[in-house]
């Protein structure tokens, strides 16, 4: 029974062990933000981005939407708010509402194309 418990225990670690290295990331991200250092947010909201992490992928849009630290590229913007707003994310889902009327068919268009690679690539990851 206590070789179960112990078993239990390291496998709940190995479980958080993620979701806190993901927190640290966000918050070390968010720490770059606040001193305006948007390239070293980026570097640590890009990869949480792209393993799932609603926030990040939200944070994401939105430097492409505003062209903060990056060029403004709509149809990129699109791409990450769209999968953010697929697993829930409201904010994102209102993001979509407010570029959407900006966009041409085009932007809109190549976004999902985006939003469909994006989740080919991840297919059985996220």
């Amino acid at each position: 029974m206590r070789m179960r418990s112990i078993a239990f225990l390291a496998s709940a670690l190995a479980l958080a062990a993620p979701a806190t290295a993901s927190a640290q990331d966000y918050a070390a991200g968010l720490r770059c933000y606040e001193f305006n250092d948007f390239s070293c947010a980026m570097s640590h909201w890009m990869p949480l981005a792209q393993n799932g992490v609603t926030r990040a992928q939200y944070r994401i849009g939105s430097f492409y939407a505003e062209g903060t630290g990056v060029p403004i590229d709509k149809a990129e913007a699109y791409k990450w708010f769209s999968i953010a707003a697929g697993k829930g994310d409201r904010t994102a889902a209102e993001a979509i509402d407010s570029i959407g009327p900006t966009m041409t068919q085009g932007e809109i268009e190549e976004g999902m194309r985006r939003v469909g690679e994006f989740r080919a690539s991840r297919r059985g990851r996220i």
